[in-house]
């Protein structure tokens, strides 16, 4: 499978096949022009959607996916397994900012994590589900959603084999964040892919936790 990085906190994962998968698609231009990513083209086979917020829906590449799933539970899509887990976009049980949904994706023999807008420290007692998870996708510029060092912190106690970190300045995101480097220099180790794809097969995995940064491709 392709893991494409397409800005702020949305990804395309496509399989064999050329099955496409949307993660969080956000409406170019929002926020006054803050999130200033390039347009996302459909249409997707399914958009899977942590919150409704602007920056992470957008009806216009969502209405255009066969399946759209933005609530918690488990379900099987042709073959395509998706867990969904409830959890919060602050540390107030959702009093500031709402909720927002972990979601797995299970295909290919992969299991593939995307965090959302998470904005609380989350354990293997909160998240089960995220124990052996093979690539994690995880907000990483705090204000909004949790900082470096509570990323650093979950990705320690899951220890996924690739992180991929997300939601984090750039020249084309105006929002009070963090960049990238806050993280990257926590952890340490971390590979610049020089793009904005990762190819991902069961067999190609790192031995231990790998920080891979991509590069927004909008």
């Amino acid at each position: 499978m392709k893991l494409r990085y397409l800005g702020h906190s949305a990804f395309e994962l496509e399989l064999e096949g050329g099955r496409r998968i949307v993660f969080d698609p956000y409406e170019s231009g929002a926020y006054d022009g803050a999130l200033g990513y390039g347009p996302i083209e459909g249409p997707h086979d399914i958009a899977v959607v942590s919150h409704d917020h602007p920056d992470h829906r957008f009806e216009g590449v969502t209405s255009q996916a066969g399946t759209v799933v933005d609530g918690a539970g488990e379900t099987d899509i042709e073959g395509v397994r998706i867990t969904t887990i409830p959890t919060f976009h602050d540390e107030s049980e959702g009093s500031e900012r709402g909720t927002n949904l972990i979601s797995i994706i299970e295909a290919e023999g992969l299991r593939i994590a995307h965090l959302g807008d998470l904005g609380h420290p989350v354990t293997r007692a909160d998240a089960p589900a995220l124990k052996g998870v093979d690539v994690m996708i995880v907000p990483v510029g705090g204000y909004f959603t949790i900082d470096a060092a509570a990323a650093k912190a979950i990705v320690d106690e899951f220890s996924p084999r690739i992180v991929v970190p997300m939601h984090y300045k750039t020249g084309k995101c105006g929002l009070p964040i963090a960049p990238v480097d806050d993280f990257t220099m926590l952890m340490g180790e971390f590979e610049d892919a020089g793009g904005s794809e990762l190819e991902l097969t069961a067999g190609s995995l790192p031995a231990g936790s790998k920080v891979i940064v991509l590069d927004p491709a909008l």
